[in-house]
């Protein structure tokens, strides 16, 4: 596990957690923007979905793990 200021490596889980075809988890990165739209350049959001809808979207034990 990395230290506090070590880089970290975000991807070291591999992809079976992430897709499109439910159940999954989807991951989208998005650029961030200041209160008048604005693009901030290098800043961005992660917006993490869960797509389970056969359950009403709750979450599964492999949804967490990713």
């Amino acid at each position: 596990m990395p230290k506090e200021h070590e880089l970290k490596n975000h991807s070291r889980y591999g992809s079976e957690h992430w897709g499109t075809e439910p159940p999954c988890t989807v991951f989208e990165k998005r650029p961030l923007k200041d209160p008048k739209e604005n693009v901030i350049p290098g800043l961005y959001n992660a917006w993490i979905r869960l797509n389970n809808p056969a359950h009403y979207n709750s979450y599964t034990t492999e949804m967490v793990k990713g």
